[in-house]
């Protein structure tokens, strides 16, 4: 084993505690908020130990030798003779004593949820367990380990913990900034869940170790490129989150569009063809009635050096294997003319839909009087999930980023991913620049604040509650419960 460890490395050792502190992790009195913990360096006479080196924090209170509890921040240095081949590993983890104080923490679907938006940019190079209570299997962090070729030194000191690590990513000790980069990510995410920060300047550094620059994506471009790809999309997502005007705002290009809204009594006669009494007439008659799935295969038949769009609000909220009848089978975007020619309407029979129909189709995720939507209904199209984000509005009207944050934080910390299709989007908190406050004020009242009240009611976000209720107590001096 190498004994010697060069001094630049062990700078690392320095940085570490030191930005732990001013994190938050030292008080007033000097007094740290959390216990150090290291097998390495200068209190080993710069040895690096044969069973393995790491330096971290544990969770205050905690015994500074032996085994211990709760979540701990952890560096595992390796220690190769070429110091170009050293790579180090960053972690959570937890103690080998298991969950004491902690296991509120574990539990928040906020905590995992921490980790995984701003190690996104690491995500290559980071693994995160599925499950933050289980301290039991090793499975995945072993075929981490394994694919990224961790050198012996680094795979001995990390061999006795692979269970209990939750978090960690791989960092190249030689690349500094980009190390420190990730070690200041992880004790900001660390001092966060702990509630370190205790002044201005505290949460400032926090906060910049925090700022993850994610590239800004193309919403409209993306669903484009699927929905030409596969023909037949479905956009899903929370209410607000603009699945319809996207819809038409990507069908704008075309002189044939075809809309309609699917609910609980569409039938297949509304959407492709059935035969109706004629009421102009005196005596009984008949007519047939071509719905507008037919339309708009009539049209893409006739302009077939153009796109055509048929667009489906609300697609869930009909039966569609009653809806769609023989025509089901027809959506499917690979198909080639076969010898199974399925009849629509008369005179019309298809092998296949034509190549130029395009068809998007809307589902709100929080609607919960939904129609089941079937494995070969899902399999013939490609689903898009638009999630609430910031948006840039004009022509006079503003969006409200404080209070959409102030909602989002509150269901990122509680929800489950389930609920996380509850979350309000972007159109809740659009208003008018003229009158932001009064509106704001009202959409939050009598829009946003029923919203979650009746989420809550329902058994959801239960653990959410006194956040949600002490944001509208403060913001509107409002009692959501009264």
């Amino acid at each position: 084993m190498y004994q010697s460890f060069n001094s630049d490395k062990l700078n690392y050792l320095d940085f570490f505690f030191e930005t732990a502190d001013g994190f938050g992790g030292k008080g007033r009195s000097d007094k740290r908020k959390y216990v150090e913990r290291k097998n390495i360096g200068k209190s080993n006479g710069d040895a690096f130990p044969e069973k393995g080196a790491y330096f971290g924090c544990i969770s205050e209170g905690e015994e500074n030798r032996g085994a211990y509890s709760d979540l701990c921040v952890v560096i595992f240095p390796s220690n190769e003779p070429e110091d170009a081949d050293d790579r180090w590993l960053v972690a959570l983890a937890v103690g080998s004593l298991g969950f004491k104080d902690d296991y509120d923490i574990v539990t928040l679907p906020g905590t995992r949820r921490l980790f995984i938006r701003k190690m996104y940019g690491d995500k290559a190079n980071t693994f995160i367990k599925n499950d933050f209570l289980d301290v039991e299997s090793n499975d995945g962090f072993k075929k981490f380990r394994v694919n990224n070729n961790f050198p012996e030194t680094l795979s001995n000191a990390v061999k006795n913990y692979e269970k209990e690590i939750l978090v960690s990513t791989i960092i190249d000790p030689n690349d500094k900034k980009a190390s420190e980069d990730v070690i200041k990510r992880y004790l900001g995410l660390y001092a966060t869940i702990r509630e370190w920060p205790s002044n201005k300047n505290n949460r400032k550094k926090v906060k910049e170790a925090l700022s993850v620059k994610n590239e800004a994506l193309d919403e409209e471009k993306e669903i484009k490129k699927l929905l030409y790809q596969r023909k037949y999309i479905v956009l899903q997502g929370a209410p607000g989150t603009g699945k319809t005007r996207m819809a038409k705002q990507i069908s704008r290009e075309s002189n044939n569009v075809f809309f309609t809204q699917f609910h609980a009594e569409t039938s297949y006669s509304d959407f492709i063809y059935g035969i109706l009494p004629d009421v102009q007439e005196k005596e009984l008659k008949y007519k047939d009635r071509e719905g507008i799935f037919v339309k708009a295969i009539r049209a893409a038949q006739e302009n077939t050096n153009e796109k055509v769009y048929l667009i489906i609000d609300e697609i869930n909220r009909a039966n569609l294997s009653n809806v769609l009848g023989p025509a089901f089978y027809l959506f499917e975007p690979n198909m080639s003319d076969g010898d199974v020619q399925i009849e629509i309407c008369p005179n019309l029979s298809l092998r296949k839909l034509p190549d130029n129909l395009y068809v998007i189709a809307t589902m709100n995720t929080a609607d919960r009087s939904l129609a089941v939507i079937d494995f070969a209904l899902r399999r013939r199209f490609a689903w898009y999930t638009m999630t609430p984000h910031e948006i840039k509005v004009g022509n006079g009207y503003e969006f409200c980023a404080k209070e959409f944050n102030a909602i989002r934080d509150i269901f990122e910390k509680y929800a489950t991913d389930e609920e996380m299709n509850l979350q309000p989007g972007q159109a809740y908190f659009i208003v008018s620049r003229d009158n932001k406050e009064e509106e704001i004020h009202e959409r939050l009242k009598y829009e946003i604040m029923p919203l979650i009240k009746e989420y809550l009611d329902n058994g959801m976000l239960s653990r959410s509650k006194d956040d949600f209720t002490n944001y509208f107590r403060n913001r509107i001096h409002e009692e959501m419960y009264k």
